[in-house]
């Protein structure tokens, strides 16, 4: 399981966090099917579909996943049949339809619809590495983001863990890096940047295919712009794209770690899957520890 973006939370009391236990409770709380009248459902989900795998340790990490069925109802599809029963009763009554019957006749369809509405599913994957004391999802998604921690503290009675705390500003950093040409050893810039006016207007300017040192980024800085966003590869293991909020996003590992974890594998879904997350997860703890040093987080 290679993750694509990377969300990472400090976990502040890891010798109260006893993983077994989440081991154990986690098929407690599975998915269950949405109801009839339920916007949403979410719960745990097995690491591979029709097993009995619900996760995974390796190196004192624990990989698991975790996903979101919700009800589909376009609406298109509300606004259509709700415009048909305001015609037909201006029609009909010789009336105009006021704005709270019509809202409580939006309510009225919507509870008639739902039981016939298709279900949709999103997984979120997340792993807990006790060594580096950080919980690191794949989404960046915040109401799944939420979800999962309400669920984490639902399974566990309590969860301990808090977002990152940078010392210094992510986007006043990446501008230093590239307007002093001081990028940190371990990294290499990509071919993408995003660049924000501090103005309200916020006025974006993004860059594709472009070596974000070149003049064209850096005058814009030296004026007064800052780096929303920026393509970076770190040694020789993986390329993400930094936000100025911390997270990662289109990550990318090295072929050579990919072919090392195949190696590795004994082959199948699990086998193959034992040794993509030991590899990965051993590599984003390495990372991690550079991460700390550029924004100072203790």
């Amino acid at each position: 399981m290679w993750f694509k973006n990377a969300q990472i939370f400090q976990l502040k009391d890891t010798e109260s966090l006893d993983t077994n236990e989440l081991i154990d409770k986690i098929p407690e709380f599975p998915l269950k099917e949405c109801g009839s009248q339920e916007e949403f459902s979410f719960g745990w989900l097995p690491l591979i579909r029709n097993s009995e795998q619900w996760s995974l340790a390796s190196d004192r990490c624990l990989l698991f996943r975790a996903g979101k069925e919700e009800k589909v109802l376009p609406s298109a599809v509300v606004r259509e049949e709700l415009e048909a029963k305001v015609a037909e009763i201006e029609l009909i009554e010789g009336r105009k339809v006021g704005r709270k019957e019509k809202s409580d006749m939006k309510d009225e369809l919507v509870f008639t619809l739902r039981p016939k509405a298709f279900s949709k599913r999103t997984d979120i994957w997340a792993y807990i590495d006790l060594q580096a004391k950080i919980l690191v999802l794949n989404s960046t998604n915040a109401s799944m983001t939420e979800l999962l921690f309400k669920h984490l503290q639902t399974t566990l009675g309590s969860f301990p863990m808090t977002p990152l705390q940078a010392q210094v500003s992510p986007s006043s950093l990446m501008t230093d890096w590239l307007v002093k040409n001081e990028v940190p050893a371990s990294l290499e810039t990509g071919d993408e940047c995003e660049i924000q006016d501090a103005s309200e207007d916020k006025a974006t300017i993004r860059f594709k295919s472009l070596e974000p040192l070149s003049e064209d980024v850096t005058r814009h800085l030296q004026q007064g712009m800052a780096v929303k966003n920026l393509g970076l590869r770190w040694t020789d293991k993986l390329s993400f794209v930094l936000h100025d909020d911390l997270t990662l996003r289109k990550i990318k590992f090295d072929d050579a770690l990919k072919e090392a974890a195949f190696n590795d594998s004994q082959g199948g879904g699990l086998s193959d899957m034992d040794a993509n997350f030991s590899l990965m997860s051993l590599t984003m703890r390495e990372f991690f520890a550079s991460y700390c040093m550029w924004f100072e987080i203790d």
